[in-house]
């Protein structure tokens, strides 16, 4: 597939909803949210095999995105126990494929480029907020989208800017009918990784302009899944780009304070 070096474009501006909250993009009020849920449940991460990985190698792309994500909420659910700004914040432990099966309502592909490819099955919300008695629910879907992005050669003057396949995550807070009560970011989600990566150095080399999309091996995602906070050598043993993403969950998602015995009560 061909492509073509593009020069710089002039960037356009994004306005946020429901900005004037401030600190993550509540579909409700901050003060209604705050009064619906005071206790939380964080869903194992959830993994849409049947989303857009054009990977050629895409259920085994799946397999490592499952094994590396299995029990990765139990850090999440500590933060924001930390946080305080939840009574209590629950861990569900059921089996990710199973809750995915049951919870995710794929929404039609004319529903718009930019839109949340899913809805939320309202009876399967409402029995497991009743079975772990809480007001709402944590969703983390993985999920396969391609997303027009720019990357640079190593010269930094010449840059690609086209559809790269990706893994995108989308963080949710739904309520016992399956309404969405808050998400992290706008559209389908937040980049996790890209899967795709130009090659300008086959190009440099061929004296040519095309410069081709290759995908990553898959030890190479299994590496960028695995790289610890520090980088891979050194630093804490926890790999970063969960890291990253919980943080920016539990920054985001503060309704305010009201957990008075928080650990780091802010």
């Amino acid at each position: 597939m061909k492509k073509r070096v593009l020069k710089v474009l002039a960037a356009g501006l994004a306005v946020a909803f429901l900005a004037a909250c401030g600190g993550g993009n509540y579909q409700v009020p901050r003060d209604e949210f705050k009064r619906k849920v005071r206790t939380l449940a964080v869903l194992p991460i959830l993994v849409d095999e049947q989303s857009n990985i054009r990977h050629p190698e895409a259920p085994k792309v799946v397999d490592l995105l499952r094994r590396h994500s299995e029990g990765r909420e139990k850090r999440l659910a500590e933060l924001l126990r930390d946080a305080g700004s939840f009574f209590d914040v629950r861990e569900v432990t059921q089996k990710p494929e199973d809750l995915a099966r049951r919870l995710l309502v794929r929404v039609p592909a004319e529903s718009g480029a930019d839109a949340l490819p899913y809805d939320f099955s309202g009876p399967a919300a409402r029995r497991l907020t009743e079975e772990y008695v809480v007001d709402a629910l944590l969703v983390i879907i993985l999920h396969g989208r391609d997303v027009i992005e720019k990357r640079w050669d190593r010269t930094r003057l010449n840059y690609l800017e086209a559809p790269y396949n990706g893994i995108l995550a989308a963080a949710l807070v739904i309520d016992r009918s399956g309404t969405v009560l808050w998400r992290l970011g706008e559209g389908p989600g937040t980049t996790f990784f890209t899967l795709q990566y130009p090659d300008f150095d086959e190009a440099r080399y061929n004296k040519t302009q095309n410069v081709a999309l290759k995908f990553l091996t898959l030890g190479g995602i299994e590496r960028t899944l695995e790289e610890s906070e520090g980088g891979l050598i050194g630093g804490e043993d926890y790999p970063k780009l969960y890291a990253d993403l919980f943080d920016r969950i539990c920054k985001a998602l503060e309704p305010g304070l009201m957990n008075p015995f928080a650990r780091d009560a802010r």
